[in-house]
């Protein structure tokens, strides 16, 4: 039987295979990567994350740990978003959000898989300090920012209806953004959390 160490270099490979399957789904339905959308940079980023903990997997530094805990974080609130935003605004499309193309891989599989191997079989050290928990939000919030900026230049538009800026009035953006960022960060602390609850 293997211990959990070995169970989490098994989870990363998975999901290093997992990512690169959804990734060329993807591709080859669309025919490129759009990255635009929250849900493909957050399943990218656990693909550098997880090739980053393969290769230091003896000896995880810091930087590699905090990495894998933020991007944990990206896909789990891919996921969220997914399911209690996402869904009921696309009246209720299970197939469209869940099944269709690379959809079950991206917006189920990878970010259960991430959460989980985080969670229960990867080694970590970091305290679950505000200074972590903020760091953790980096990714979202430079996404935020890019989006934003590019909805305003009407570059694009969305792609999330709660990044069109020009479809609602300025204090819904404000409010989304203010409400998905502090969710962000209360999830961020609880990962942590029972991150350090399940340490070993």
């Amino acid at each position: 039987m293997m211990d959990r160490y070995n169970v989490g270099i098994a989870l990363n490979v998975l999901l290093v295979v997992l990512e690169v399957i959804a990734l060329i789904q993807y591709w080859n339905a669309n025919g490129s990567l759009n990255f635009i959308y929250y849900t493909i940079d957050s399943n990218i980023f656990v693909l550098i994350a997880s090739v980053l903990y393969l290769i230091t997997r003896k000896n995880v530094p810091k930087a590699v740990q905090l990495v894998k805990y933020s991007s944990a974080l990206s896909v789990l609130i891919t996921f969220l978003i997914v399911v209690f935003v996402l869904y009921p605004m696309s009246n209720f499309d299970f197939e469209f959000l869940f099944l269709k193309d690379s959809a079950f891989l991206l917006h189920v599989v990878c970010p259960v898989m991430a959460t989980v191997s985080f969670l229960f079989f990867e080694k970590s050290s970091l305290d679950n300090s505000f200074k972590n928990n903020l760091r953790s939000l980096y990714f979202t919030i430079v996404y935020a920012i890019v989006l934003i900026s590019l909805n305003i230049l009407k570059v694009v538009s969305g792609p999330y209806p709660f990044l069109k800026v020009y479809e609602q009035p300025v204090f819904m953006t404000v409010l989304w953004l203010a409400g998905i960022l502090a969710f962000a960060f209360i999830l961020s602390r609880i990962l942590m959390k029972l991150n350090e609850i399940t340490r070993y």
